[in-house]
């Protein structure tokens, strides 16, 4: 099963859902968070304690993406 989490774009301030299984690294760079995927880097919102605590979150509604930083 896959392991997803909500996040916020940086650019379009847009939901978008993230496969944790997909990530190769997580990264904060000045007021956002860059993950590098198999595929490709993004840019979100949240920071680096939130992607984590959500990504331990059995509760998919436990945490919602921040809509702004």
């Amino acid at each position: 099963m896959a392991h997803l989490i909500k996040l916020t774009d940086y650019q379009t301030g847009e939901e978008v859902l993230y496969n944790l299984d997909t990530v190769v690294s997580i990264e904060r760079v000045k007021d956002s968070t860059v993950i590098t995927t198999r595929w490709g880097r993004n840019q979100v919102k949240e920071d680096l304690n939130y992607i984590f605590k959500a990504s331990q979150s059995r509760d998919c509604d436990l945490f919602a993406p921040m809509s702004a930083i």
